[in-house]
């Protein structure tokens, strides 16, 4: 003997109990009245119980009936919440979601993503700008970028390249005042502070390490590294940004690099996604052109 009540019975019987008419059930689930009745008989025969006082085209539940009931519309709503889920599931893939921080995606990430407009199986990627951390259940995230911090630990992480930052101008701003970063006035030094979630950001100092002292008040604060190449280029002053962010415009003649040596940062950029889609064809496409070397995707 089945343990397992049939489905469509199950079905048949929280239909009529919720709407009170083998009709009304009927027209519900797409089918006649005296198959819905039909159903109940079998649910009925297969509990043993009897589950509805039918009077006449009234229909009462029965003590069985309503004891099994409330049980039965929750699972029953489980179901379809279940359902729903993961229609929408498929759905969300049929369209990637990569967050990445403001100055990946105003810089480096659309050059990088470019060849897989090129592929006939291209899928439509929301691109969406967050701050660390991100929840990736609660903010429906299936890649973000990220740089500098552990946080995503339970997640599959991929490395995608060490940067080092480099200091840049207009050529405007360069026939002004020269190639030699020392040589410029603080206050057209722009300074860049990445925010608390950093354990640092780009410094002058770091960069002047000849002694100089920099007055940090005269210069221009912004709040990340793709601002600051903006104001750059239209020249506000020598920017100090990730190389990889400046590579378009360094390629455009757009700023030019200054003298001064690259600085290494400690940290990389990587990206992370859940672990059950290390397998979805879409994500292993955007990890394959994001890992590529720079000079294959310009």
């Amino acid at each position: 003997m089945s343990f397992n009540a049939p489905l469509n019975a199950l079905k048949a019987f929280e239909a009529a109990a919720r709407t009170g008419s083998f009709t009304a059930a009927a027209a519900e689930l797409g089918v006649s009245s005296p198959a819905v009745s039909q159903q109940v008989k079998l649910l009925e025969e297969f509990w043993q119980q009897a589950l509805f006082i039918r009077q006449g085209n009234r229909l009462s539940l029965t003590d069985a009936g309503q004891s099994a009931y409330p049980q039965l519309a929750q699972a029953m709503a489980s179901l379809a919440a279940l359902s729903a889920e993961m229609q929408s599931e498929q759905i969300r893939m049929n369209r990637l979601v990569l967050s990445a921080p403001h100055s990946v995606v105003e810089t480096w990430l659309p050059s990088r993503l470019a060849p897989l407009m090129k592929s006939d199986q291209y899928t439509p990627i929301d691109v969406r700008i967050d701050e660390d951390p991100i929840d990736f259940a609660r903010d429906k995230i299936d890649m973000r970028i990220f740089f500098g911090h552990d946080l995503y630990g339970d997640y599959r992480i991929h490395s995608l390249f060490t940067d080092s930052l480099v200091a840049v101008a207009s050529p405007d701003f360069i026939r002004r005042f020269g190639l030699h970063v020392q040589d410029v006035p603080d206050k057209y030094l722009i300074h860049t502070h990445w925010g608390s979630g950093f354990s640092s950001s780009p410094n002058w100092e770091s960069v002047l390490s000849l002694g100089k002292t920099i007055n940090r008040h005269l210069g221009m604060l912004v709040r990340s590294s793709s601002v600051a190449l903006k104001f750059a280029r239209h020249g506000f002053g020598v920017a100090l940004v990730p190389a990889a962010m400046a590579t378009d415009d360094l390629s455009s003649e757009l700023v030019v690099q200054m003298d001064s040596p690259p600085l290494e940062l400690t940290s990389s950029y990587r990206i992370a996604h859940p672990k059950r889609l290390q397998s979805h064809p879409t994500i292993v496409r955007v990890l394959d052109v994001l890992s590529q070397p720079t000079s294959q995707s310009e």
